[in-house]
């Protein structure tokens, strides 16, 4: 069933400050949360409300207040999360980013002692609206197998990359380095769904297409061997650089939510202007995706499609329409409810 954006934003923003976040930081966590469920990927919304804040009512995550934002050049901050909130600590840094970026042309941002931050294509996006090119990479628990290997050794590491156009809608890539996000394995388990084969290995090394073997398996790289590369690349920079746990000793946070997790990212983003007139590089990206819009469509399809474009026809239809929460996430809001003294609408 489908439920106004307001109303679950107004209920999750006071279960949060429950939880122990600033109203100013239950707002931004609250956003990035909803920004998946608008963009149509439930596997990083609210259906992990409750995940989240088990870990503040445990210690294992904190408010992120006193997270530390080293800026150790002109272009790079060294930043230790101290286990804060994800979608509290990672915008801070991405903005920190921005802002240094005005002056600096570019700047990243290198982070440690993290949590799982939710959509990684909204910190990217946040550099949009100053017309900037950014990037966001994060590792995680290793449940990935290596091409070639039947054994989870690299996460399903993330890599999203924002960037502006003019008359048409930014490109936003927002991928996991997987055959499939483990949310989706994880979201299967919750709702008693099957998973498709090609998804994932059960602990034998054979394809399954029931979510609890493949929690226990292992999932497949996305494209063989060129997923595998990008998978190793993303955990490098976001672990080596940053002094995080290597993807096989972070615990998984919504299945282990009693460890802590170290957590390597890495984001940051370039001003775009320092290296040719904004609009001359718009124009330019449109003059490639009109392009690509021409491009005769193959047998059954609609037609090419700009990376992030399908996400911005499904914002616009949750904004109408509500967005679906599913009986279990419904279960876990009344829950919660119990827990921090909040007043379930739902």
């Amino acid at each position: 069933m489908r439920y106004p954006v307001e109303q679950i934003r107004s209920y999750c923003e006071e279960v949060w400050i429950k939880a122990g976040l600033s109203p100013e930081d239950a707002k931004v966590c609250v956003d990035v949360l909803l920004a998946a469920d608008l963009r149509g990927q439930r596997t990083h919304g609210v259906t992990h409300m409750r995940d989240y804040c088990d870990r503040m009512v445990k210690g294992t995550s904190t408010p992120g207040a006193d997270a530390e934002f080293d800026l150790t050049s002109p272009t790079s901050y060294v930043v230790d999360a101290k286990y804060g909130v994800g979608m509290v600590v990672a915008p801070k840094a991405m903005k920190k980013c921005m802002e240094q970026a005005k002056i600096s042309g570019a700047c990243f941002a290198s982070i440690h002692n993290a949590c799982h931050y939710g959509l990684g294509a909204y910190y990217p996006m946040m550099a949009l609206e100053e017309d900037m090119i950014a990037f966001s990479f994060a590792n995680a628990p290793a449940l990935v197998a290596p091409f070639g290997g039947a054994d989870p050794c690299l996460g399903t590491n993330p890599i999203s990359v924002a960037i502006p156009a003019g008359k048409y809608p930014p490109l936003v890539m927002d991928i996991a380095t997987s055959v499939v996000a483990k949310g989706r394995i994880h979201l299967a388990m919750k709702e008693g769904q099957s998973i498709p084969e090609g998804w994932a290995l059960d602990k034998e090394g054979r394809p399954t297409t029931d979510p609890f073997e493949a929690n226990v398996g292992v999932l497949m790289p996305f494209g063989a061997h060129k997923g595998y590369a990008m998978e190793l690349i993303g955990s490098l920079l976001s672990f080596a650089l940053s002094g995080a746990d290597m993807d096989g000793k972070i615990p998984r946070p919504f299945e282990c939510r009693d460890q802590f997790t170290n957590i390597g990212q890495f984001m940051g983003c370039i001003d775009i202007s320092r290296f040719c007139p904004v609009e001359d590089f718009k124009a330019r990206v449109d003059g490639m995706f009109a392009v690509l819009k021409a491009c005769r469509p193959a047998a059954g399809s609609p037609g090419v499609m700009i990376p992030g474009e399908i996400e911005v026809r499904k914002t616009e239809e949750a904004l109408r329409d509500g967005i679906d929460l599913s009986e279990a996430v419904l279960g876990e809001f009344r829950e919660m409810s119990q827990t921090f003294g909040v007043p379930c609408p739902f």
